[in-house]
């Protein structure tokens, strides 16, 4: 009983969440969509009742009309009213409701929560996306939310008309007995009982926490990406994953029919009880007709409300079963956008008044990620001043990556703290901090746009060609640009027309002019070369000590050609800062640096 109680409960929290969710996307719209609902629902009882009393009237005056061979105007005008309601159900719900407002409403829809997905999906701290939970989530949501949630409120609409003509041919059978509409709802109440198990095993099946269906969609993009189609077909691995894939798609089909197996045994059965019963109450109520205690108007109008009402808890009873299949997709997405901030903002946070490069303290730092007890970083202290090259080295997995995530503040330290300008980090407005940083990271994005709209998205609200120009030219990338006849008008990618796709040394550079054409005051650059060869990586380098001459700059890199220029290194391994100097100190000290420098040289003897 309690878990039927938070089905309910559930239900209609979703149905408040959908509809103020709709109502906030397009208020006018939504009212206009259950008004033509409601006036759909209302007019077929009202042509029902006027042809009821059109044929009372018809047969008082069947002597009155055979002898004086007219009609009576009462007659015509409530035939004229019977076909105007007729028309307006028809052209109100059939015509507007169904087929311009529905659609029209899905289309708005559809756009808003897009956009409520994507400004969610571009807000969260990195904290969920590192999350293996948060990622089951998100993988949930974004192949459903843009089907299951306007189908939500369209159920739930079908289900608003139900509702106002159950309730109103209640009312108007009432009038002749009570019982009539109870027992009939009361015999419907089973169907509705099939369809919500069915709901639930659908969701069980196509679930994305299921494994197989993860599985599957993991193979079909493995099958579909381009780049994986590259390596599959040198392997000639796609038969091997066609044949898993098909397999996997065959246990999710079976799974699938075995609740749509035992939902059809109540197909035939259920219509069968419901139209027997109706004839039993047509049969019990025709004494009475014959007698005279029911007009012939009346048995008419009971006979047609029955069926309304029968044809409404059937309509009622799918859409509610479609209702809660839906609502168990809707959950994920409300569950992601109520995602909780993990990184907060103090109330009065500070920002960094001039844009001269501030004085960077990592004092006593130690961090866990998530869930996990394992310490990335213990007590690591260093200083980078303003205007210094910094350069952090370490194998796989020593921490680098994890201590700029720190000063970016993806993520809080666990004990310790970062200091800017002798300001806790956690004290700072993360906007103004983010003004101050510029980074290219390893897995930087490839823009499926433009050479300039790839360069000036590194400052989008500078709009400065010259510049944006004298950035690609550093960075090494104004040769290649200017051999496009559209130049920097030039589109790139292979996912639109006319675009031209790049090397991997071609998109570095042009990520590194993203850079330049910034100017933060901090330069973040992880492993900024790895794709370049090493004349142009030195020319960039002779550009960066120009461009960033008073400014900070921090390197990640396993490339010693990279690092060496830095004014200072920083040796981590296993968390721990292990030896601190510039290159030439470190080769002094005979130490890891050392030892890692040394097996790079021999690759190049």
């Amino acid at each position: 009983m309690s878990k039927t109680k938070e089905t309910v409960s559930n239900l209609l929290k979703n149905i408040v969440r959908v509809f103020k969710l709709s109502w906030e996307i397009d208020a006018k719209l939504v009212f206009i969509y259950f008004l033509t609902s409601v006036l759909g629902a209302i007019s077929p009882i009202i042509a029902a009742y006027l042809f009821k009393i059109m044929l009372d009237k018809i047969v008082t005056n069947t002597i009155i009309t055979t002898q004086q061979n007219n009609i009576p105007l009462a007659i015509i005008f409530i035939l004229a009213g019977y076909f105007f309601m007729k028309f307006f159900e028809s052209a109100f719900y059939w015509g507007l409701n169904v087929n311009y407002f529905d659609k029209l409403l899905n289309n708005r829809l559809l756009i808003g929560l897009d956009r409520r997905y994507i400004k969610k999906m571009s807000s969260l701290d990195l904290g969920h996306l590192e999350s293996p939970e948060t990622q089951n989530l998100i993988t949930r949501v974004k192949f459903t939310y843009m089907e299951h949630v306007p189908q939500f409120l369209r159920n739930w609409n079908n289900i608003f008309r139900d509702l106002i003509s159950i309730v109103s041919i209640f009312i108007a059978l009432s009038t002749y007995n009570l019982w009539i509409p109870l027992v009939i709802l009361l015999v419907s109440l089973p169907r509705l009982y099939f369809k919500f198990k069915l709901g639930r095993s659908s969701y069980s099946v196509y679930a994305a926490s299921n494994p197989e269906t993860r599985k599957m969609w993991y193979i079909t993009d493995l099958l579909t990406d381009s780049k994986s189609i590259i390596e599959t077909r040198i392997f000639q691995s796609q038969q091997t994953l066609f044949e898993r894939l098909f397999k996997l798609q065959d246990s999710i089909l079976d799974a699938a029919q075995k609740p749509l197996k035992k939902y059809s045994r109540t197909l035939m059965l259920a219509p069968f009880i419901e139209s027997f019963l109706a004839f039993v109450i047509i049969y019990w109520l025709l004494p009475e007709a014959l007698a005279g205690a029911l007009t012939v108007g009346s048995i008419t109008f009971i006979v047609s409300t029955m069926e309304q009402l029968r044809s409404n808890i059937v309509s009622g009873t799918t859409n509610c079963g479609d209702l809660y299949g839906h609502n168990l997709f809707v959950n994920p997405f409300f569950e992601l956008l109520n995602l909780p901030k993990l990184i907060k903002e103090r109330k009065n946070s500070r920002s960094i008044a001039d844009t001269k490069p501030p004085r960077i303290e990592f004092k006593n730092v130690s961090f866990s990620y998530p869930n996990s007890n394992k310490k990335v970083l213990n007590g690591v202290s260093f200083t980078i001043e303003p205007g210094q090259s910094l350069a952090l080295v370490g194998i796989n997995g020593a921490g680098k990556t994890t201590m700029i995530k720190l000063l970016c503040r993806f993520y809080d330290v666990t004990d310790g703290e970062i200091l800017i300008n002798d300001i806790n980090i956690k004290d700072l407005n993360l906007a103004n901090w983010y003004s101050h940083l510029g980074t290219l990271f390893q897995d930087f994005v490839k823009y499926k746009f433009t050479f300039k709209d790839n360069i000036m998205l590194g400052a989008p609200k500078i709009k400065d060609e010259v510049r944006m120009k004298e950035a690609a030219a550093q960075a090494g990338a104004a040769d290649f640009i200017n051999k496009y006849d559209q130049k920097f008008e030039q589109m790139l990618g292979k996912d639109f027309e006319e675009g031209e796709e790049l090397s991997g040394g071609q998109w570095q550079k042009l990520a590194i002019a993203r850079a330049f054409y910034q100017k933060a005051p901090v330069l973040i650059l992880d492993e900024p070369t790895s794709a370049i060869d090493a004349e142009a990586e030195y020319e960039i380098f002779q550009n960066l000590g120009t461009i960033y001459k008073d400014k900070t700059l921090i390197m990640v890199s396993h490339r010693f050609s990279t690092v060496r220029n830095a004014g200072k290194i920083v040796v981590i391994d296993d968390g721990k800062i292990i030896e601190t100097g510039s290159h030439q100190e470190l080769l002094e000290k005979e130490g890891k640096y050392a030892q890692m420098f040394k097996i790079q040289a021999k690759g190049y003897k």
